[in-house]
Order: C-alpha cells, then sequence, then structure tokens
C-alpha cells in the first residue's frame, strides 16, 4: 500500500537517533525511564500513537472511507493535546503549524478533494512536523537511547494486540472495525520504530523486525481493510517473539 509505505519511510526522529549499542558495545539496560524523565518518554510515545492515527486516516482517506479518515484525525488531534505544552514551549510557530493543520484537512476531506492533496498533508504532520515537535518535547540524549525506542516499540505492539483482540470478538461491529484500524496504525508505526533503530539491535535484529513484520502481515493482509477474519492466534505468538528479542537485547519489557 502506498499510503503504508509513506509511512514508513518517513523521517523518524526515535528510530534515527537511537543507534548505540552496535559495533560490539552494549546497549543501555532497563527501561528508558531509569535514566530519563518520565515526561519525556511519555511525549516519545504519544507522538508516535499520534502517528499511528495519521498512518490510519491516511490509508483510510486512500480507500475512499472518508468518515473514518476524519476520526482517526480526531484521534491524532486528541493525542497532539497531550504533547502540545511541551512543543509551543520549544516552538511556538511549530506548535501553531501543527494545530492549524487540524481544521484544514478537516475541510479538505468534507470537500472530498483527491487522495493526493489530502494524504499529502497528513504525511507533513507525522513526517516533519512531528518530527520537530519531537525534537522539542525530548531532549537529545533520551532520543539517543535506543532503549526509547524499543519501549515505544512495545508499547505501540501491546496496545495494537489488545486492540486486534477486542476487535476479533465483536466482527462486523463498528466497535470491531475502529479497533482493527487502530492496530493497523499501531502496528505499522512500531515497525517503523524497530526498523530505525536496527544496529542497535544486534544479534536479535532479524527476530525482533521479523516478528514485528510477521505481525503486522499475519494480522492485515488487506491493509487496513479488515478481513472476513482474524488472526489473533498468529499475531499474539508474534508479539510474543517481539517481547523475547527485546527483553533479551535491552532488558525491557
Amino acid at each position: 500500500m502506498r499510503v503504508a509505505l509513506v509511512a514508513a519511510a518517513a523521517a523518524v526522529v526515535l528510530a534515527g537517533c537511537g543507534s548505540s549499542g552496535g559495533g560490539g558495545t552494549p546497549p543501555p539496560q532497563g527501561p528508558p525511564t531509569l535514566r530519563h524523565p518520565a515526561a519525556e518518554v511519555d511525549a516519545a510515545r504519544v507522538a508516535e500513537e499520534m502517528r499511528a492515527q495519521l498512518v490510519t486516516a491516511s490509508s483510510l482517506y486512500g480507500v475512499g472511507r472518508l468518515t473514518d479518515s476524519q476520526a482517526h484525525m480526531d484521534a491524532a488531534a486528541a493525542d497532539y493535546a497531550k504533547i502540545t505544552d511541551r512543543v509551543r514551549r520549544g516552538d511556538a510557530l511549530l506548535d501553531h503549524e501543527i494545530v492549524a493543520a487540524f481544521p484544514v484537512i478537516a475541510g479538505q476531506i468534507a470537500k472530498k478533494e483527491a487522495p493526493p492533496a489530502v494524504e499529502n498533508r497528513m504525511g507533513m504532520i507525522q513526517g516533519q512536523l512531528l518530527n520537530a515537535a519531537i525534537t522539542n518535547a525530548v531532549s537529545l540524549p533520551t532520543r539517543n537511547d535506543p532503549t526509547l525506542a524499543a519501549q515505544v516499540t512495545l508499547d505501540l505492539a501491546n496496545e495494537a494486540q489488545r486492540d486486534y483482540a477486542t476487535a476479533a470478538q465483536t466482527l462486523g461491529s463498528p466497535e470491531s472495525k475502529r479497533g482493527f484500524q487502530d492496530s493497523f496504525g499501531l502496528f505499522t508505526r512500531a515497525l517503523a520504530v524497530i526498523r530505525g533503530i536496527g544496529p542497535a539491535l544486534g544479534p536479535e535484529r532479524t527476530r525482533a523486525i521479523g516478528a514485528l513484520g510477521a505481525a503486522h502481515n499475519d494480522g492485515f493482509p488487506l491493509g487496513v481493510i479488515q478481513p472476513k477474519s482474524l488472526q489473533v492466534a498468529k499475531v499474539n505468538a508474534d508479539v510474543a517473539r517481539l517481547k523475547a528479542a527485546i527483553a533479551r537485547r535491552f532488558r525491557v519489557s
């Protein structure tokens, strides 16, 4: 899917910085909150949850699900509200630009504008603008710690796994559709983040990335469009392998 590829290719501040631990150097051990402010770790997680909503919104718009797309844009705006103060303190103009983008996109969706124009504006938020937002909300030492990306990956994957399992229990319902869509975005972002710290994963690189990639492939054979049946057991097994690989490498769970 073109939108998913754009999302995965977007510059990722968390993933791009946490490269220590390669070349035989032991990586940091234990949760990032042992070394960095919990507020910064939370801000990084929220930013990636916001990106997950933008990924889903963009994917849904591309397949003509305009109402669903707007619902996920609303969720992305709600996520941004959790970190807007931190971003504003560092760059008030950036904060204003991000906040102002949401009503503009809502107007585009209401007018049923062509997907490329709408998807490109969504992509600008999840890429360039959120990279700058994370830079303002999360200090460089925290961003440079690969356990931050590892922890965020696990948080996203855990949330995605829960949403997927819940969606499978009520197939055909509005709640199931929303849970599946949320899970799609979360797994997509988790995969982008873990790929970005590939060198830091050391000997666990293939296992960790492979497990998360398998979860995405097993869970979403039709992308953001929900299939008739969901593969809960396969997704659970894939996420378990991801957790084991990250725990072995970073002692993060």
